[in-house]
């Protein structure tokens, strides 16, 4: 007799889904130790960036700021908030933790959320929606929530690890194959894609191209004029539900101030090497930190494929074996389809870009909506082709094999046949009688069932492949996120020193400017809860001193200003400015409406750059004073502000 112990599913549903928020939490451990002094090293600009958007969702409700619109940074011009990443979905609701914890518990909540709901969601899916096994399930989750590329996003993309919303899409665009229910399921669509648009509107994109690539792969092509007829009710419902809701939040964000079409050409460029999905990336325990960066070009949050070469050839040996199950060729095509689209327009291969080699992304780019797509993102897509196929290689390999068979029935023993009567001749004589067979001679009682000598064959290449699963996953278990401390903001910006050193209503231009000072403004802006304004940020949006280009790029155009001063920075004596670039400054500072300009007090060349501007702002305005960490010009007399 074999004792089988049944562990209730629900129990686990529950066990899977806390190891999820356990891996979770152990991936941003660094981060939970001090959420509030720590930042994520490797991508501490978008950090910032976030925690400045959950702290303006918090003024949509206590200030009444516009949920699409600020102009706290980027002063005078603003940012428009659609065309970024402000989440609202996501920092809306979280609004009472923003303002009882700060940003950056926030920050730390999301994240965490982000790979453990992705898993769960991607769990659920898998066993109640396509029938896989509760292990299948597991092993799917937990590649689709930690594979490489999401950890690599992990790291500041709360936005694009989240994926939570994705499952449940596919889900409810797989019922619609079925007839009946058209309001319910367009509705239920259109209310996900709603959602899904406040997270991020890219990965909407990417889940219709791939749907629609799988779909043509999958559905035999004598099907689709009777499916489209199906489904295509329920669509309509969903793009009238969700074009209602979303008409003027896209209407705001591709026409509305500050409003980009297309994302700048360096940004568009950035694709993987084709090596890289053979590799092991920084993220996982087998990884190589200088092969990472030496093929991804140090682009630590984009690392999209580094599936490693063990896990590539377990999918090779399982696209031989499943071939003729429909289901995993059109798995097999659609990430075949986005791999090549994700080596973008100059395919690179080992760190080397041949020049001469064109993959197709070369002339899909050029489509609308196409334009604002970074090609190395496509390989999450490959991510989830590959997870759905692990769920779909453990099933029809692994756990259908190794299923014991089910217990014989009992035999209940048949009752002995009481003795029959005589019977009338004439019944007997008849002609169905006579040509009736004779019966059959009773047979023995068969033996109890053995397990069938199939079964036990197929139980050996299970646990190959078994074995051959473990060999591929384990080397990519993801390794912590690393962190850093957070420098301070001067103490102008905190303790609400600004209220009382500044003038009221006050507007910042900070100094020398660029890339880092434009990041720190964003610190400094959360800091102040907004109630000083500064002339610059790190955001999406067009290049302001270029009115031609309407291309998205990071922070404002850099004006003379500071480009001046940046070069300022690099001399070891202070110039004497011409009249041209005093000139130059003081449009800057009438188009900036400032009111002040700063320089923090550890600037390196802080004496050169104040001097500097000492000799610029007179004779008008008084030279700069040490102020609580920085060095502070009142500029007013110069733009009229105030």
């Amino acid at each position: 007799m074999t004792i089988r112990v049944r562990v209730p599913a629900r129990a686990v549903d529950v066990l899977v889904a806390l190891g999820y928020v356990v891996g979770s939490v152990y991936v941003l451990i660094r981060l939970w130790a001090d959420p509030t002094g720590r930042y994520l090293d490797l991508n501490y600009q978008d950090h910032m960036q976030f925690e400045w958007f959950l702290t303006h969702a918090s003024q949509v409700f206590t200030r009444g700021e516009s949920p699409f619109f600020s102009d706290d940074i980027n002063s005078p011009l603003g940012v428009n908030l659609m065309a970024n990443t402000s989440v609202l979905t996501l920092s809306l609701p979280m609004t009472p933790i923003t303002l009882w914890l700060g940003p950056g518990v926030t920050f730390a909540i999301l994240s965490t959320l982000a790979l453990a709901g992705t898993a769960i969601a991607w769990y659920f899916v898998l066993t109640r929606e396509f029938g896989r096994s509760r292990l299948a399930g597991a092993v799917g989750g937990a590649f689709l929530g930690f594979a490489p590329g999401m950890i690599s996003q992990s790291a500041g993309h709360p936005n694009i690890a989240g994926l939570y919303l994705i499952p449940l899409i596919v889900a409810v665009v797989f019922r619609m194959r079925n007839p009946g229910r058209t309001w319910r399921q367009g509705l239920t669509l259109a209310a996900l894609v709603v959602l899904q648009a406040g997270i991020n509107e890219e990965m909407v994109f990417f889940t219709a191209l791939a749907l629609a690539v799988f779909v043509l792969a999958y559905v035999p092509w004598r099907q689709l004029p009777g499916m489209t007829r199906t489904v295509l009710p329920k669509f309509g419902v969903t793009l009238v539900a969700a074009g209602v809701v979303l008409a003027y939040p896209l209407h705001f964000q591709f026409l509305g101030p500050q409003a980009y079409h297309g994302l700048d050409a360096g940004v568009r460029a950035i694709n993987l090497d084709a090596l890289s999905y053979v590799t092991f990336g920084r993220f996982s325990i087998a990884g190589d930190l200088a092969e990472a960066v030496r093929l991804n070009r140090n682009a630590a949050t984009e690392e999209n494929s580094f599936f490693g070469w063990p896990l590539v050839l377990l999918l090779v040996a399982a696209v031989i074996v499943l071939w003729r199950n429909r289901l995993f060729r059109a798995l097999f095509i659609t990430g075949a389809v986005f791999a090549v689209m994700s080596l973008g327009d100059i395919i690179r291969v080992n760190g080397v870009d041949h020049t001469h080699v064109h993959g197709p992304w070369r002339w899909i780019s050029r489509l609308p909506l196409f334009d604002s797509v970074v090609p190395t993102r496509l390989g999450l897509i490959v991510t989830v082709v590959v997870g759905l196929s692990l769920a779909l290689l453990v099933d029809r390999l692994i756990v259908e094999p190794l299923r014991p068979a089910p217990d014989p029935a009992p035999v209940t023993p048949e009752p002995e046949p009481e003795p029959e009567l005589e019977k009338v001749p004439a019944l007997v004589g008849t002609a169905q009688a006579l040509e009736a067979p004779p019966a059959a001679p009773a047979r023995p009682a068969a033996p109890p069932a053995s397990p069938a000598p199939g079964r036990a064959r197929r139980r050996l290449p299970a646990v190959v492949w078994s074995v051959a699963v473990l060999a591929a996953l384990v080397p990519l278990f993801p390794l912590p996120q690393p962190v850093n401390g957070r420098t301070p903001p001067p103490a102008l910006f905190t303790d609400g020193n600004w209220r009382t050193k500044l003038p009221p209503n006050p507007v910042v231009a900070p100094l020398p400017g660029g890339w880092d000072d434009n990041i720190a403004m964003m610190a400094w802006s959360t800091s102040t809860n907004f109630e000083v304004k500064l002339t610059a940020g790190y955001f999406l949006g067009p290049n302001d001193t270029v009115p031609g280009d309407k291309y998205g790029h990071f922070g404002p155009g850099y004006r003379p200003t500071v480009m001046y001063m940046n070069w300022v920075r690099g001399q070891r004596t202070v110039p004497e400015p011409t009249a041209e670039q005093r000139t130059n400054v003081w449009a800057d500072i009438r188009f900036w409406k400032a009111t002040n300009l700063v320089i923090p007090a550890n600037y390196p060349n802080v004496e050169v750059m104040r001097r500097t501007v000492d000799k610029l702002v007179a004779p008008d305005c008084p030279p700069g004073q040490l102020v609580d960490g920085v060095w502070l010009w009142d500029v007013r007399a110069i733009s009229g502000a105030g």
